[in-house]
């Protein structure tokens, strides 16, 4: 009997979900799903051939591109080769074709998720709503200016709607080995050399005579048209029509209304490229080897003309995006990590901390950070929109309401929320329901139920009684009043009241009541005026919320339901010494299983970008690992 350990395939699954994009968690529900048959050992790692590589890209071009079920991909897999043998001579990209019945369904897909009707996309393009219908089913076609008229609403370009290649940059894509895509009706096809991959997206046109694109049209980007064969006429907005002819090229703003036609007696080619702006002010930097990619060069600044730089033998780097939720910072971290295994986010931070645990001193100690930096690890969640665990110098806090609120900011600004205004994300500790108006960038997170812990008590602060309460909003607070200690809440007074914080958290202990009287944090609270406060979060001796702590506000809301002083959708006015603010909601009241008022708040307020950055840590720098002061 021979050993089946012989029959080994070459790749891991985590090396399989590196390369693909696809997580291992859904590598394994496909293979459950008998969409995947990887090879188990007698330990049960699984191993995966080249073939199965390619298999799990188009498994994932036909779910996440075409649109299609895993019911349909399933059938369509049925009786197709699943022999262990590595292809030979097989082009990169497997050549497919999206018609317009998929784009069609994909635009009511998006629809629906939108809450639109099919009269009110009609009046947002301008195209009619039994038109519409009809191309939702699969039965009508859509000319170029009206598809992109659709994708203008749902903030996406038109190579976004009809679905992009995935070539995992390979440099070269052979003749005739692009995705082809036929959604303009007959006379018009594009083969798709490399589409929303990087920078430029590359098409070939082909557009049979007297076909046009239906009137002008305009989107984000730049425009290069280059004529291969025929003839074509391109017209841009306030311009005569001009004729291009094999050899010509158009290059132009693609925010100026264009329009084109075939004129001649035959097809025309083009190869058509565009380039989307949006993509290069995000900024996406990029690793190779030792040599770190810094984007465009622009201006006579010290890096003129140097797009990269030379890393030394053995750094490493992480890439970061910096976001502020009311002055407090969120550092997201979006260099992938292998290994985070784990049905549940709680689970993937288990294998963080087993793993990486080496990362959090690295990345929010000094000289990279400080005491006050705060680090955000997002993940894939079976069961919310997305996942994300949180870092920080002292451990692995399973609830974070400031970092959410970066959080949301970072996929907006990424364009991960595609139409969405609402969302879901799982952390250790709970999952949270988000949204955000676009209209003014408010951010509105509903968070676990808040309830008072403890009834009052008092403690002796430096000759002053003090009074207190535990509430416990996901974090446990033990809330005391400014006024009681003697302070002011201003800026110029942080150290003193972070050294009064450390005295009440000694009185309490002191007390010798650490079952009954636990809590993580010291929250000093100053009413200014009915319904406004000025609050400052202590969490240790060194470390404080800049803002005035998202679930602060939520368990200040709380004390004051059970004091009988609010009742739901009463508002508070919340701001940190600094002038950050935020605005909690009582939006309603029920009672534990213990008699206790419990508050379901929703807290709302603003995030900000700060920048992008990559850290790096060379291999003999002696702070590599990061001090705190």
């Amino acid at each position: 009997m021979s050993d089946p350990e012989t029959h080994r395939k070459p790749y891991s699954i985590g090396h399989v979900a590196k390369t693909t994009g696809v997580s291992v968690s859904t590598l394994r529900s496909w293979e459950g799903l008998g969409l995947l048959s990887p090879h188990k050992s007698k330990g049960g790692h699984r191993s995966f051939s080249a073939a199965d590589v390619e298999r799990v890209y188009r498994i994932d071009l036909l779910r996440r591109v075409d649109g299609q079920s895993l019911s349909s991909i399933r059938r369509m897999l049925e009786g197709s080769d699943n022999s262990v043998a590595d292809p030979v001579d097989k082009p990169a990209v497997d050549p497919h074709t999206v018609e317009f019945r998929q784009i069609g369904g994909q635009v009511r897909a998006m629809r629906k998720e939108a809450g639109l009707s099919l009269r009110e996309l009609s009046e947002l393009t301008s195209i009619n709503a039994s038109h519409l219908s009809v191309f939702e089913r699969g039965t009508a076609f859509l000319s170029p200016a009206r598809l992109n008229a659709i994708a203008e609403v749902f903030k996406r370009s038109l190579g976004e709607l009809l679905g992009g290649t995935s070539t995992e940059h390979i440099p070269i894509v052979r003749k005739g080995s692009g995705r082809m895509v036929g959604t303009f009706g007959p006379g018009v096809s594009i083969e798709q050399i490399t589409v929303a991959e990087r920078l430029m997206d590359v098409e070939v046109w082909t557009i049979g005579q007297g076909r046009e694109s239906d009137g002008f049209y305009a989107h984000e980007g730049e425009e290069l048209i280059y004529l291969l064969e025929g003839e074509l006429e391109i017209a841009l907005s306030g311009r005569e029509p001009v004729m291009l002819t094999s050899g010509d090229s158009a290059y132009f703003s693609s925010r100026i209304d264009h329009r084109w036609k075939n004129v001649g007696n035959g097809d025309a080619v083009a190869l058509w490229v565009n380039t989307d702006t949006a993509r290069l002010a995000s900024m996406q930097f990029e690793k190779s080897g030792r040599r770190l990619e810094l984007g465009s060069s622009q201006g006579t600044g010290l890096g003129e003309g140097a797009l990269n730089i030379e890393l030394s033998t053995g750094a490493q780097s992480f890439r970061v995006i910096e976001t502020h939720t009311a002055g407090h910072p969120t550092r997201i971290l979006v260099e992938p990590l292998e290994g985070l295994d784990g049905a549940t986010v709680k689970e993937k931070q288990s294998s963080f901390e087993a793993r990486y645990d080496h990362l959090r001193p690295l990345l929010l100690q000094e000289p990279r950070g400080h005491a006050g930096s705060f680090g955000l690890v997002p993940v894939p969640s079976q069961t919310a929109d997305f996942g994300a665990f949180f870092i920080t110098s002292y451990g692995y806090p399973d609830l974070c309401g400031h970092a959410v609120f970066g959080y949301a900011k970072a996929l907006a600004a990424l364009g991960r929320l595609k139409s969405k205004t609402s969302f879901s994300v799982e952390m250790p500790g709970a999952t949270v329901q988000v949204e955000i108006k676009p209209e003014d960038g408010q951010i509105d997170v509903i968070l676990p139920r808040s309830s008072v812990v403890t009834p009052e008590f008092a403690v002796a602060v430096d000759g002053r009684d003090a009074r207190l309460q535990i509430v416990d909003s996901g974090i446990l607070y033990a809330i005391v009043e400014a006024a009681d200690l003697g302070l002011d809440l201003q800026s110029s007074s942080a150290d003193e009241i972070l050294v009064t914080a450390r005295l009440v958290r000694d009185a309490i202990t002191a007390l010798n009541r650490a079952d009954e009287l636990a809590f993580d944090s010291v929250l000093v609270c100053q009413p200014l005026a009915s319904g406004q406060e000025r609050m400052f979060l202590a969490i240790d001796a060194h470390r404080f919320d800049r803002s005035p702590g998202v679930t602060a506000v939520a368990a200040r809301m709380a004390q004051y339901v059970a004091q009988g002083r609010f009742e739901p959708d009463t508002v508070l006015q919340a701001e940190s010494i600094f002038g950050g603010r935020l605005m909690g909601r009582v939006t309603s009241v029920v009672e534990t299983s213990d008699g206790r008022l419990a508050v379901v708040p929703k807290i709302s307020g603003r995030a900000h970008l700060n920048g992008i950055s990559t850290l790096i840590v060379e291999p003999d720098d002696p702070m590599k690992r990061g001090f705190l002061v």
